[in-house]
């Protein structure tokens, strides 16, 4: 058992070194980490090679699974909780700025620009959501010309990338703030669905008896000149799941309630025949 051991660890120390030559520092501190960590994880649970091999091909199926309206490898960071630690260490402290959470793998680039208080629904399924605030920086002025790229599910729990049936602007959009950093966009009140769990990442969560529900969201990426990026959600304070997210993505500030309203209420947003509700969500970006 010593030999073994001692042959171990000879393996790890051997692989370490490999990376000296390596003439990026950050480079060489990540993979000469990367390695130590490997290394001991098998130590410490000891594992057999029919469980490597079987873990090598869980990783094959998530790259065939993977394209481009799918991330696989975005749900594993997600559902380890990964993805929500390296938010946390790239914002160790908000100081009055909205918090950041995950980007989640439904997001595509290029959503269509619309105007002020547009709706971003392509169909008319769902309860109207007229979301607005104003967007401002830490010593509160407004911040004119940020935009803000939307995205949400509908529904039926999908997003547009996920559902065959719906148009691929259908709850998408990018909008603008307005001199006084005022933005409004029409959505629909989200719903709570399941990360995707007919891939690997759904295997795990059965075998280990893991639920894959997420509370109800909207998605936003927020961008200003001199301002950090800012990627975070809007979380529904009725939604079932605030307390069990399966990507750890809930923090309680950004969690806001969605008051309902009466088609006859004067600030029905036009089109809107039928209950409707708002949401007012003020959002504050960090200075670069």
């Amino acid at each position: 058992m010593t030999g073994t051991l001692l042959s171990a660890n000879s393996v790890a120390t051997e692989a370490v070194a490999s990376f000296e030559n390596c003439p990026d520092p950050r480079l060489r501190q990540i993979m000469q980490a990367l390695v130590r960590h490997l290394h001991a994880f098998a130590s410490e649970v000891q594992l057999s090679e029919a469980e490597w091999a079987g873990a090598i091909q869980i990783l094959t199926q998530t790259g065939h699974i993977t394209d481009e309206r799918r991330q696989e490898f975005i749900l594993w960071s997600d559902v380890l909780g990964l993805s929500m630690l390296v938010d946390a260490l790239a914002h160790r402290s908000a100081n009055g700025a909205t918090e950041s959470t995950v980007l989640g793998p439904f997001w595509t680039p290029n959503a269509p620009r619309r105007g002020y208080a547009e709706s971003i629904a392509e169909d008319g399924a769902g309860t109207p959501a007229l979301v607005r605030g104003r967007v401002l920086g830490q010593d509160g002025r407004p911040i004119a010309g940020a935009e803000l790229d939307i995205w949400q599910n509908g529904e039926n729990g999908l997003y547009a990338v996920q559902d065959d049936e719906a148009p691929e602007a259908h709850l998408r959009g990018r909008f603008y703030s307005r001199e006084d950093g005022s933005y409004a966009f029409v959505g629909v009140r989200p719903v709570p669905y399941t990360v995707p769990h007919d891939g690997p990442v759904g295997r795990m969560l059965e075998a280990t008896r893991r639920h894959p529900w997420r509370p109800a969201h909207i998605h936003m990426i927020v961008t200003a000149p001199g301002y950090q990026r800012l990627q975070t959600h809007i979380f529904d304070a009725d939604s079932a799941y605030l307390d069990s997210d399966a990507v750890f993505a809930v923090k309680p500030s950004l969690i806001r309630r969605f008051e309902p309203r009466l088609p006859d209420d004067p600030e029905t947003p036009p089109g809107v025949a039928s209950p409707w509700c708002v949401v007012e969500n003020d959002i504050v970006l960090a200075r670069a």
